[in-house]
């Protein structure tokens, strides 16, 4: 019989370095899971990201294509985008990478004020802990795919990029940094008056009615979390380049995925990119309204409904046979 030992000690929670265990916990601070153990904890606020590397496009698409994307009440600011991939290295949430569509935009709140933020129609992460910690608190739409994306060569000069979903290349790009001035910025860039908007959607288990709600994050945090802004970016590790800089640019829909397809054509104004710690309070709710179905809507709209238009997208399994 193999040898059994167990270590029962736990220096850094004794050292305050991490969390309680879930277990040891007060169940208040449990937001998006039940009581478990998990390999990275994403029901603990507020998250912490420090030597992030962000690299954002900036886009210009059709303003008539890019409403579509924007429900009620959210309104679509301009037409000039944010097209983001980020490494991020050190979080709560485990090491993963991300990719982002962030335009700018506005929301008449449910007291009348109006809130402007970067908006988020479209994200991708390669691991399921920051999909859920983020889809379920706040809104953010996560899907899962795999991202790549580089910085290489002499003095990191080069960036590659790649997002796939389900066998299909979404999105690739590469070039190299002039570190010449981009131009055109997106109207968020900056303004510490503009924070970020979510819509999410939380239906009840019987299906009789959803929860429709804007989040709202602000640019600086909250008094309980601490004094300054969420972001925190490194100056020092900006690098540019312009839109005569890109070596190659591809962006496609797919049967799952239809964002290259729904974006159109669009002109690349440059990229940007740097390194920075961000901070992630709870968020606000600062809209909302409840739809409520019958069970004739139910049977109607969700029982029987037309594929690829009102519920989750069909996946194809390719059957496995051993040995061939």
């Amino acid at each position: 019989m193999a040898k059994q030992a167990n270590e029962y000690s736990y220096p850094w929670l004794e050292e305050g370095e991490v969390p309680p265990l879930p277990l040891d916990r007060d169940r208040i601070h449990i937001i998006s899971q039940g009581v478990a153990d998990p390999v990275f904890d994403y029901d603990i606020v507020p998250l912490t990201y420090t030597e992030s590397r962000w690299m954002a496009y900036v886009v210009e698409a059709d303003e008539a294509a890019l409403k579509a994307f924007h429900p009620e009440p959210v309104e679509l600011h301009d037409n000039i985008l944010e097209f983001w991939y980020v490494i991020h290295r050190n979080t709560m949430l485990g090491p993963y990478m991300e990719f982002g569509v962030t335009s700018s935009a506005t929301v008449k709140g449910s007291d009348g004020q109006v809130w402007k933020g970067g908006y988020y129609p479209i994200m991708y992460l390669s691991n399921d802990s920051p999909i859920f910690a983020g889809r379920e608190p706040f809104g953010f739409p996560k899907k899962a795919a795999y991202i790549a994306a580089f910085e290489h060569g002499t003095n990191d000069n080069y960036f590659n990029f790649l997002m796939e979903r389900r066998g299909y290349v979404l999105h690739s790009a590469n070039g190299r940094y002039s570190d010449k001035p981009v131009a055109v910025k997106p109207t968020f860039f900056g303004k510490t008056d503009w924070g970020r908007l979510n819509y999410r959607i939380t239906t009840h288990p019987s299906v009789g009615y959803s929860d429709h709600q804007v989040t709202y994050l602000g640019s600086e945090l909250p008094p309980q979390f601490g004094n300054g802004h969420r972001f925190q970016l490194d100056p020092s590790s900006i690098r540019t380049a312009t839109g005569e800089d890109m070596r190659s640019w591809y962006m496609a829909g797919t049967p799952f995925d239809f964002m290259g397809g729904s974006l159109g054509d669009v002109k690349v104004h440059g990229l940007i990119s740097f390194t920075f710690n961000l901070i992630i309070p709870p968020a606000s709710i600062v809209w909302e309204k409840r739809v409520e179905r019958s069970d004739e809507d139910t049977a109607k709209h969700l029982l029987f409904s037309t594929p690829y238009k009102y519920t989750m997208r069909h996946r194809f399994l390719t059957p496995y046979y051993p040995g061939a």
